[in-house]
């Protein structure tokens, strides 16, 4: 019985042994496993963290390269601004003090009257005196409605809103109803008198802080193109095209003036009594500005 008990011993030891033996290989086994896939994952992680690295950088050069080419740019354009400053000819940066008009408009009341109200026109030995008004969505509110809103003519004078406020592009036109009794721009056709062309040339545009002079380049009989439709007039062709047109119109030119592209227009257009096909237009170039003084 007693040796019986101790073979079932040793034999249960032997077991015991032979499992630990298994259990212990097998998790040396997991163990090299685990060991190999952490190496590569190791390594995939390092290829994948350099790839990054490198991508990284790359993405930087090309974000330095476009802002170097940004910069240049604005340089390049700044320079040109420059020049093209510097290339203007000195009558346009002075007005003769023999021409300046004061410039007592209260654009206080003004705006108050009406907020659409920003600059006044006046053009010496015509009845043209008047605020000039932008509605800021209806381009044509004011053909029909006066500065006090109210409806029908004599309208307003005024400009669409495609033009900006301070007189700044290559073309601005204002628009008035050519009134019977010459108000509104009913007296712009005292242009159609070749004398009366020759000794009225000047337009004066009062500004809050300042007022803009134009001398009158021409007063003709034009179609009734809609202006910033048929033409770009930041296009240096089209510019051009323009005014080669208003040269061929029937009317009177000043033939001394050159009108190159980059000079800025200011066109006053009216309606010819009996030619709904046509439009009177004055065309006047910006000479030069000078402060308001009170």
């Amino acid at each position: 019985m007693n040796e019986r008990i101790r073979q079932k011993r040793r034999q249960n030891r032997n077991r015991a042994f032979i499992i630990f033996g298994i259990v212990l290989m097998v998790s040396l086994i997991s163990a090299a496993c685990f060991g190999v896939k952490s190496g590569r994952a190791e390594m995939l992680f390092e290829a994948l963290r350099q790839e990054e690295g490198r991508t990284l950088r790359e993405g930087a050069g090309s974000q330095a390269a476009m802002t170097a080419k940004v910069q240049k740019a604005k340089a390049e354009a700044a320079a040109r601004a420059e020049e093209e400053e510097k290339a203007l000819p000195e009558e346009t940066k002075e007005v003769d003090p023999s021409l300046r008009i004061e410039n007592t408009v209260d654009f206080t009341a003004l705006k108050k009257q009406n907020h659409d109200a920003y600059a006044w026109i006046f053009i010496p030995e015509t009845k043209v005196d008047y605020p000039v008004l932008q509605h800021p969505v209806r381009d044509e509110y004011y053909l029909n409605h006066t500065i006090d809103h109210i409806s029908g003519l004599p309208g307003s004078i005024y400009s669409e809103h495609i033009h900006p406020k301070d007189f700044s592009a290559s073309q601005t036109i204002l628009y008035g109803h050519n009134m019977k009794n010459d108000t509104m721009f009913g007296s712009l056709h005292d242009y159609e008198n070749a004398a009366f062309f020759e000794e009225q040339p000047y337009v004066y545009i009062h500004l809050p802080d300042r007022t803009l002079l134009y001398r009158i380049f021409a007063a003709v009989r034009f179609s009734d193109a809609y202006l910033p439709g048929a033409y770009d007039f930041e296009d240096e062709e089209s510019f051009a095209g323009f005014i080669e047109k208003v040269k061929d119109s029937p009317g009177h030119i000043r033939e001394n003036m050159e009108v190159p592209p980059g000079s800025r227009l200011l066109t006053m257009s009216t309606c010819i009594g009996g030619a709904p096909r046509n439009r009177f237009l004055v065309v006047a170039v910006f000479e030069g500005e000078y402060a308001r003084t009170t």
